[in-house]
This record gives C-alpha cells, sequence and structure tokens, in this order.
C-alpha cells in the first residue's frame, strides 16, 4: 500500500494511530492484563514498603528529639484521660436517668392500683369474686365455633372389660 499518492498531507491521522494499535495491539493487551492480576501483589508490596518507610521516619524523628516523644505521649495520655471522664460521666448520667424512669413506672403503677380498687382491702370476698368472673369471662372470649364443642383437648374413651357390648354381665 502506498499512502503517499501526491501529497504528504494526505495521510489522516486515523490511519497512522489505527496502523500503530494494530501492530503493537496484542502485545498492549498482555501487558495491561499482566498488570490487571499484578495490581494485588504490587500494591501490597507498595504498602508494606511504605509502612517500613514511615516506621523509620518515626523512628528518625523522636530519636533525635526525645522531648518530642515525652510531649506526643503525654499529650496522648491527657486526650485518654479526658475521653476515659467523659464516658464515666456519660454512664451516671444514664444510671441517674434509669433510676428516675424505675421510680417513675413504680410511682404510676401505684396510683394506677390506688385508683383501681378505692376502699377494698387485699384479700377481701368482693375481690376474689369479680377476679373469677373477669377469669370466666376471658375463657369464653376465646371460643372459637371451629374447634368444636370439645375444645379442651383430647379425651380417649373410657376401656371397659366386656368390650362392645354394654357391661359385663
Amino acid at each position: 500500500m502506498d499512502y503517499f499518492v501526491g501529497k504528504l498531507l494526505e495521510i489522516p491521522y486515523f490511519r497512522t494511530v489505527w496502523t500503530v494499535i494494530a501492530s503493537v495491539g496484542w502485545y498492549l493487551i498482555g501487558v495491561v492484563i499482566f498488570f490487571w492480576f499484578a495490581s494485588p501483589y504490587i500494591r501490597e508490596k507498595y504498602t508494606s514498603w511504605k509502612l517500613r518507610k514511615d516506621e523509620q521516619d518515626y523512628a528518625a524523628k523522636y530519636h533525635k528529639n526525645p522531648d518530642l516523644l515525652q510531649e506526643r505521649l503525654s499529650g496522648l495520655e491527657a486526650s485518654r484521660q479526658k475521653m476515659q471522664e467523659e464516658y464515666y460521666k456519660k454512664c451516671r448520667v444514664a444510671q441517674e436517668e434509669e433510676q428516675e424512669q424505675k421510680q417513675k413506672t413504680i410511682r404510676s403503677s401505684r396510683l394506677i392500683l390506688d385508683n383501681a380498687t378505692p376502699g377494698h382491702r387485699l384479700g377481701s370476698k368482693d375481690n376474689d369474686q369479680s377476679f373469677t368472673e373477669k377469669k370466666h369471662k376471658s375463657i369464653k372470649g376465646e371460643y372459637n365455633p371451629l374447634m368444636g364443642n370439645g375444645s379442651r383437648g383430647y379425651r380417649p374413651p373410657k376401656r371397659s372389660c366386656c368390650g362392645k357390648g354394654g357391661g359385663c354381665g
């Protein structure tokens, strides 16, 4: 193929790029696939190298100036102590709120009990009768017509020594 027909500028830019890609394309695809599969290994090596370099820089920095290390450690301890104090304060506040909540529920339950049975003594017969009536009503409220008359469960028939004939005789 002769691209030089008459002028040098008649060659389109697209054709030159395409010929380069066509001649080197499979190599480029191979290199991209290689780096795709090698990237986790490369990333691991890079992070370990970076960590090792940071540790060396840290050691060199604080080895030259031990006062800086002591200042950093004291600041770290002060921040931990502050966080611990805040945690204790929050725990105390939560315990106080819990105690208040318990007292409120006890007060409300006492008020409900006092208002529910005004003038009645504990263990009186009137109180027991009203309780049994309530219990009886709740059992009838649970009646299910689909269960049939014997809704209390299965009872096997009584066995007799004589069989079907009735009594022994």
